[in-house]
């Protein structure tokens, strides 16, 4: 009976490991560091310095197995991460495919909810952006434009993901001010964050 099961996991174990392969690379790298992220301990990172140093390192080691895909697709050498080019490549790509992946455990990770102030504002939607995070240009009825990001899934977003086309449509949305970490740039910024929104 123990033999069987062990063969069993064998080959539950070969079926996960020719599953990944399968896999885009980058998909299959940003799946493996989110769920090094999700196991972190925000409690012990104490500033924003040890959060990059240990997002990096998520990164990095996720990247295991896929150095030769890195280097001929990327031109990303993994022995020279350490350099500026080479690392940022890498968190630009890391960030724009988690935003697809997992956009609440990584908003989760890099918002820092000290300092955090709530506000509303209302507009047309006048562009938008989907980099490392959905960016928003909201347009009031004065011409004044306001830059709003969709990180995380809030109240009423699938009327707005409806709506997004008309450029017509105004929405009353309510933000939060929170520094949130852009990889590519290694650095917070403090950004206005989506939590609701209603159509006018």
């Amino acid at each position: 009976m123990k033999f069987y099961a062990t063969i069993c996991l064998l080959v539950l174990c070969i079926y996960a490991l020719e599953a990944e392969t399968h896999i885009e690379p980058m998909r299959a790298i940003t799946e493996r560091s989110c769920q090094c992220i999700e196991k972190l301990d925000l409690t012990k990172l104490k500033n924003s310095e040890q959060r990059n140093v240990q997002l990096g390192l998520c990164v990095i080691k996720s990247a295991k197995g896929f150095e030769k895909f890195l280097k001929s697709e990327k031109n990303i050498d993994m022995e020279r991460i350490g350099d500026t080019d080479h690392g940022t490549r890498l968190g630009y790509l890391f960030a724009v495919e988690a935003a697809a992946v997992c956009p609440e455990t990584l908003g989760k990770f890099t918002a820092d909810a000290e300092g955090s102030f709530e506000g509303t504002v209302s507009g047309r939607i006048t562009d938008t952006n989907g980099a490392a995070y959905t960016k928003l240009t909201v347009e009031d009825t004065a011409g004044k434009t306001t830059t709003l990001y969709w990180i995380f899934n809030f109240e009423n977003s699938n009327l707005l993901l409806k709506n997004l086309g008309d450029k017509t449509a105004r929405f009353e949305f309510t933000y939060v001010e929170k520094e949130v970490f852009f990889f590519a740039r290694k650095e917070y910024n403090k950004v206005k964050i989506i939590t609701a929104v209603k159509k006018l």
